[in-house]
């Protein structure tokens, strides 16, 4: 693999651009058969945290204030600039409208200092050729202090134009599993504003999250919450039964959240730290599956 072009900015870069080169950019759904994936990483030297955008961003997701530091999935929310110059590069293969968050892998390595400034790199090398489409991995991480603090290991998939390889199997959509007994249940309210309101803190208008009209053609029938909410949401339901210290959060996103409904999240105490699980109100189906683990 050739060595990755890289991309330096001073501080986040203005989101207004990248979206007008989306809007009018030309990039195919899906990669086209044999496209050889140019490595990139863009940085941002210096990211200073806000205390009115964090405190958005608990609102939004409902993060107690007996939660200390930064909630676990907040550096996602500060990333999303260096993300959107991620997709408009050439390097980038795929429309970013459309794309669906399948996994997420995050590692808080560190405390956070709010005070001192961060430096942020998204690095992106990865697609993987699936029956049903293709993912793409890309990597966000920050160091503060010269010392690596957090890092985020994001799947995308893009929907395949060919349809399914033959003998190939549907994707099964999980049944919710969770102990008989010490589980931890929320019920969460998706509100009819939920799509906007995350929108405005993590300046992800993709707008599958937006407006049925937008999301249906993307082939949804409804708005559908942000998979980052959900996890945000999720976490701040769990934030009493998981560690607070150095831990990995492994998530899966399934079934989508419609914009307005209902959904359950649940949290049950293992080994090492905790799941939780995301489902529908009858408690059959997942919306996500999490896993967190101490390090």
């Amino acid at each position: 693999m050739s060595a990755p072009t890289k991309i330096s900015f001073a501080r986040r870069p203005s989101m207004v651009p990248a979206y007008a080169r989306v809007l009018l950019g030309k990039k195919p759904y899906s990669a086209p058969s044999g496209t050889v994936i140019e490595p990139v990483e863009l940085e941002a030297r210096t990211v200073k945290l806000s205390a009115a955008h964090l405190q958005r961003y608990r609102d939004v997701c409902a993060v107690p204030a007996s939660a200390r530091g930064l909630p676990p999935a907040y550096l996602h929310v500060l990333a999303m600039p260096l993300h959107m110059q991620l997709f408009v590069v050439k390097n980038f293969p795929v429309k970013v409208l459309g794309l669906i968050h399948l996994r997420n892998t995050i590692r808080v390595l560190a405390p956070v200092d709010e005070r001192a400034p961060l430096r942020l790199r998204v690095h992106f090398d990865t697609m993987r050729e699936t029956d049903y489409g293709q993912e793409y991995d890309f990597t966000t991480s920050y160091e503060q202090n010269g010392a690596l603090v957090w890092e985020e290991i994001s799947t995308m998939f893009a929907r395949g134009t060919s349809g399914p390889k033959e003998g190939s199997k549907r994707p099964v959509i999980e049944r919710s599993n969770h102990p008989e007994t010490g589980t931890h249940t929320d019920t969460l309210e998706v509100a009819d504003n939920t799509g906007w309101r995350y929108a405005r803190v993590s300046g992800d208008f993709n707008p599958i999250h937006l407006t049925a009209r937008t999301a249906q053609m993307f082939g949804f029938k409804q708005a559908v919450a942000h998979g980052m909410w959900s996890m945000g949401r999720c976490l701040a339901s769990a934030a009493p039964h998981i560690p607070n210290m150095k831990i990995q959060i492994d998530t899966q996103f399934k079934l989508p959240v419609y914009i307005p409904s209902q959904a359950l999240a649940r949290t049950w105490a293992v080994e090492g730290g905790a799941d939780i699980s995301m489902c529908t109100m009858k408690g059959d189906r997942l919306h996500l599956a999490m896993q967190v683990r101490t390090l």
